[in-house]
């Protein structure tokens, strides 16, 4: 049997190590595992279990775990004004340190660019600096569709490089695409969306992920998880730390089910929280993944001492305290408000 090189080893550690401290400077702390919130309430309403307010319980978790919301009023934006109710939730968001990107319906790659680039338009119209990337739903990448998310991406980026773009194909094959290919569609790629258990033959997050394993040479903060129907605080908290052991760097786990899973925060949001806040940070070798990757130049959140910070790698931008100022082969928006 090879024995492994320890000298090797040890050198890669140290110089991840010493590399984080010049990427990121010695008072920079690494990043959490956080969620990306399919929040498809209206303010006031969609509070844990259906209580309260959902939006008012995202900007209250904020502070403690990387969070994006992400906004539907109606499968897209509506047309007309801001709605006020939306850009209090959102402002309240924001200075809680919470991030919100804007909900497009891509169609497997059958929504024209035109309308795509349109709805960013109204969102942006709307809501201007709140907006702080956007959500890709029905996404499929595939040899014929990948000049089509690249080209929704580079618009994206065009209109400010800090903004994120999340994906959602709901299951982690690679459609012949190359990997590399792959993740030039998106910052953040959610791999499972579906139930937390189906049968062997169906797509269920007991059976996740299918025997695919690309995903895990690439670092975490690429990745979310979203995972409904499971009933009890256990089977979540397994589930939480599932998702984070197959590289994800994002997971929303929801008790609601039938109809609309997203109509509400799950009954045990509090739990699920501290559940990621208890986590692992991710090894300080991932940091030299990060650089060689290009993952560098966007908002990211650090678990520090005295409570998460943000750090917004854009030019002319600072750190500031955290707190301050479905079927995953079926990803189409069956859940609407």
């Amino acid at each position: 049997m090879h024995k492994p090189n320890r000298i090797g080893g040890s050198f890669l550690v140290a110089f991840g190590v010493i590399l984080a401290g010049i990427l990121y400077g010695s008072d920079r702390c690494l990043a959490t595992v956080g969620t990306v919130v399919p929040s498809y309430f209206y303010p006031g309403t969609g509070g844990p279990g259906g209580v309260g307010d959902g939006w008012a319980a995202m900007a209250a978790a904020a502070p403690n775990i990387p969070l994006i919301a992400v906004l539907n009023p109606n499968s897209g934006p509506l047309a007309g004004p801001a709605d006020p109710n939306y850009t209090t939730a959102m402002t309240n968001l924001e200075n809680a340190s919470g991030k919100t990107v804007a909900y497009v319906f891509t169609d497997d790659g059958g929504t024209p660019l035109a309308s795509v680039e349109s709805q960013i338009g109204t969102y942006l119209t709307q809501y201007g600096t709140l907006i702080d990337g956007f959500y890709l739903d029905g996404m499929s990448v595939t040899p014929s569709t990948l000049s089509y998310y690249q080209s929704i991406d580079a618009y994206i980026k065009g209109l400010s490089p800090g903004f994120t773009v999340v994906g959602n194909p709901g299951q982690p094959y690679l459609n012949g695409v190359s990997p590399a290919n792959y993740l030039t569609t998106a910052d953040i790629f959610d791999l499972f969306e579906g139930p937390g258990t189906a049968p062997m033959s169906d797509p269920g997050f007991n059976n996740y992920p299918y025997g695919q394993t690309w995903y895990q040479s690439y670092p975490a903060g690429g990745f979310d998880n979203t995972i409904y129907d499971v009933p009890s605080e256990s089977a979540m908290v397994a589930d939480v730390s599932t998702a984070a052991g197959l590289n994800a760097g994002y997971v929303y786990v929801t008790d609601q089910g039938a109809g609309n899973p997203y109509a509400q925060l799950p009954s045990y949001w509090d739990q699920e929280v501290a559940a990621i806040t208890s986590l692992p940070e991710p090894a300080a070798a991932g940091l030299i993944a990060v650089a060689a990757t290009g993952l560098l130049g966007r908002r990211r959140r650090y678990s520090c001492p005295g409570g998460p910070r943000d750090r917004d790698d854009r030019p002319g931008r600072t750190w500031r305290p955290g707190g301050s100022g479905s079927d995953p082969f079926m990803t189409r928006p069956l859940y609407v408000p």
